[in-house]
């Protein structure tokens, strides 16, 4: 096999990792049918279809009688026409940590889940007790209770309990949870337990326990919305000033009402009266950081990353970083875990104001500074749970994470300002690792990828941790940015786009795919191809076959820089991306005559230098630049293959061409168009190069720049030059060019359909079989 060499080295870089660690609501409504959410405007101009497809709109379930709003950022809430509205946190269902803290059995093996708990084979679908949102509301006659699941391919798979402290004191009550969940937490009144068999309210200090359908309740089960809706009577449970909510939750046990005892990882046994909740709601963000060092069933390695960032020496070579792959938290998951334990979830809870639910007041959508993970509705149909990855770690390509709601990182500056337009920075994340890879890994690039810059960052899951940013994980990362620029206000001019291994791999693949997208590209420890290769051109161990093998190389591209600078960092003694293949890529930039600026680390390996997070070399100096939107030359190369219609996604446009088309498109098949407008205002460059320069700090490198002096400027006219290989079809876009009129000489190698747009008198359309020249009036 292929993959086998890779695999190898992945995992035993794994297993070395953790020993030293060691040692050291979808669906359908009865209210009016809600709108999908229309693309924003503050797009750039030239994103794929993907990016301007609507959101699909999120329907309120049945038996939920209240307008719809939720909070798109995970651990949070808010209020609206009485109810209230709470964002769980995506595929954090994963129970109860050991007391390493730490478990290797993960679909992405480098963003290690804390919990252990997995899911029987079958409809739970690796993802069966997920809470989506949870919500409680009230009318003149109920209160309701609902949740909304991640995955629901079968209502009988999950079930939920609902805890109630109804004078929000913990010196009354109970503490033990009941339906069997292993859970305790100061001053309990009530339960509500909910399963697709039915809702019973128990009265936890007399033990009575009531079917809530028998006394005028009623429990809705809506499939499609993959929701379970409770109605109480208030005549049954009467509400009143303000009450504590937890709510927890399992699998069904075949009674429908307690949960069942839960899978663990490798088998091992639970002790007797463990907790048996996979997921707990209400965790807030601020519970759940990136980096959680208040583990109780990680205290060890949390010390030692704390004394290593308090020595000196380790504190400049990053060595804390080694023991964030236990105190990461990637999922979100690491409070919930640590709690889970010990069975006590006395911190995650909400206050419910029923008062207020009665004015039905409003609150905003809440604004989080600083790191936080949001959510949007994906168009991909691809099923629902998680599916195991069959790359063994490597990568299969295919997506793990399937459902319709899908997870993104986002960091927010404390400088931003809703009206005042901030930079976006991408942070794309390595194989094997998730959307909050830089958060937990590497939180000192993020401050100066982001805090720093006053740039808003994201980061995509890619519906799993090795799609190469191919097909559905390209959806991914367009469908976020459209959830971004909806949510935040943008400056389109100032996107720059980073990542660090398979990340690093996206700059390559997604920044020269889409050049006019972006401002400036940072690849760290970045393959030039989709898998490994000796010498930057011939792939020896393709990640995948398909499109990973016939058109993941990226040296083809590297022309397509021409108006985006790249850094690049990179160790020679990198063991998964061998250092000569991004030798030879820094090669093809510098013979081009491109700006870009090149790192080598002679110390630095591929999975540690992840961890140490001394990027400054590279990073230093970024700034805020702006794309070039109307350069007086274009040169743009793309792969015809990667085009999918029906994904949205493929090259279309290069600055002020668009409507591009290829006459072959199989496989491995590549297009060109070199383009030339006069009219537009250039200056003549002249190259500079600086080192290789010797850089102590933070870590040892070698660092060489190439930059651009800008010299006389160039004569203009009405002049367009266009040189095509294998294109059938290019439109321009003449205002945009300067043009008016004048020549338009076309150099082909085929037919071509040529379209004039933005002329003054309209758009011609011409077909051209040969070289030839046309003259357009003045």
């Amino acid at each position: 096999m292929p993959h086998a060499p890779l695999r190898t080295l992945a995992r035993t870089a794994v297993a070395g990792l953790a020993t030293a660690l060691a040692a050291s609501a979808l669906g359908v409504v009865s209210a009016p049918a809600a709108q999908a959410t229309a693309a924003p405007d503050d797009l750039p101009r030239g994103v794929p279809a993907a990016a301007t497809r609507p959101e699909p709109a999120l329907r309120a379930p049945q038996g939920w009688p209240f307008a719809q709003r939720l909070s798109r950022t995970s651990g949070t809430g808010r209020l609206h026409g009485g109810a209230d509205y709470w964002s769980d946190f995506l595929y954090d269902d994963h129970g109860a940590a050991l007391p390493t803290g730490l478990t290797l059995d993960n679909t992405a093996m480098l963003a290690p889940e804390q919990g252990v708990y997995t899911y029987p084979a079958g409809p739970a679908r690796g993802n069966g007790a997920d809470v989506f949102v949870a919500a409680t509301g009230l009318d003149r006659r109920a209160s309701y209770w609902r949740v909304d699941w991640n995955t629901l391919v079968d209502p009988a798979v999950p079930l939920a309990v609902w805890g109630l402290d109804t004078d929000a004191s913990a010196a009354t009550g109970v503490a033990t949870w009941p339906a069997a969940a292993g859970l305790t937490s100061a001053g309990l009144d009530r339960a509500l337990v909910v399963s697709s068999r039915g809702a019973w309210l128990h009265d936890l200090r007399t033990g009575r326990v009531v079917d809530v359908a028998d006394r005028g309740g009623r429990l809705t089960v809506d499939r499609a919305a993959r929701s379970f809706v409770v109605r109480v009577p208030r005549r049954l449970l009467p509400v009143g000033g303000q009450w504590r909510v937890r709510l927890a939750t399992g699998l069904a046990a075949p009674d429908g009402r307690s949960m069942a005892a839960p899978q663990t990882t490798g088998g091992l046994p639970l002790p007797p009266g463990a907790a048996r909740a996979y997921n707990v709601a209400y965790r807030t963000a601020a519970q759940e950081p990136a980096v959680f060092r208040s583990s109780r069933t990680a205290a060890l390695v949390a010390a030692l990353e704390l004394l290593a960032a308090g020595t000196p020496l380790l504190d400049q070579l990053g060595a804390d970083g080694q023991a964030r792959f236990v105190t990461g938290n990637f999922w979100s998951e690491d409070h919930q875990a640590d709690a889970l334990a010990t069975g006590d979830v006395s911190e995650f809870s909400r206050v419910v104001d029923w008062a207020r639910l009665a004015r039905r007041a409003r609150t905003p959508e809440p604004l989080l500074r600083g790191h936080s993970n949001r959510w949007y509705v994906s168009r991909l149909r691809l099923g629902q749970g998680v599916v195991a990855d069959e790359g063994q770690g490597t990568g299969d390509g295919r997506p793990n994470y399937l459902g319709r709601i899908q997870p993104y990182s986002v960091y927010v500056p404390q400088t931003y300002r809703p009206g005042r337009p901030a930079p976006l920075t991408w942070t794309l994340h390595s194989l094997s690792v998730n959307h909050n890879q830089y958060a937990a890994y590497d939180p000192v690039l993020q401050q100066q990828l982001c805090e720093q810059r006053g740039s808003i960052c994201a980061g995509t899951l890619g519906h799993g941790p090795d799609g190469w940013y191919f097909d559905e994980a390209e959806v991914d990362h367009w469908s976020v940015w459209a959830a971004l620029a909806r949510a935040f206000d943008l400056d389109e001019r100032r996107t720059v786009i980073t990542g660090y291994s398979m990340g690093g791999w996206a700059t390559y693949h997604l920044g020269l795919a889409h050049p006019d997208l972006y401002a400036a590209a940072v690849s760290l420890a970045g393959p030039p191809q989709c898998g490994v290769s000796l010498d930057g051109d011939a792939l020896v161990y393709p990640a995948f076959e398909g499109r990973c093998t016939t058109d993941g190389r990226a040296y083809d591209l590297v022309g397509n820089a021409r108006w985006l600078p790249f850094r690049i960092g990179h160790g020679t003694l990198d063991q998964l991306v061998p250092f000569p293949s991004v030798e030879r890529q820094v090669q093809r930039f510098d013979a081009l005559g491109l700006r870009h600026r090149f790192v080598r680390y002679p110390a630095e390996d591929h999975l540690l230098f992840a961890t140490q997070d001394r990027f400054d070399s590279v990073v230093s100096g970024l700034g805020r630049p702006v794309v070039p939107h109307r350069p007086r030359d274009v040169d743009f190369t793309w792969r015809p293959h990667l085009s999918r219609s029906d994904l949205g996604i493929g090259a279309t446009t290069a600055y002020w061409l668009d409507g591009l088309q290829a006459r072959s498109t199989g496989p491995g098949s590549l297009a060109r168009v070199r383009a030339v407008s006069a009219a537009l205002p250039g200056r003549a460059v002249t190259v500079r190069r600086t080192g290789p320069a010797p850089v102590a700090s933070p870590l040892p490198a070698v660092r060489s720049d190439l930059t651009w002096d800008l010299g006389r400027a160039l004569p203009r006219r009405q002049a367009l030059t266009l040189r095509l290989t294998n294109v059938a079809r290019v439109g321009v876009d003449m205002r945009r060019a300067g043009l008016r009129c004048g020549t338009v000489r076309v150099v082909t190698d085929g037919p071509v359909t040529l379209v004039l747009r933005r002329l003054p008198g309209g758009t011609r359309t011409v077909r051209v079989a040969d070289d030839r020249v046309l003259r357009l009036r003045c």
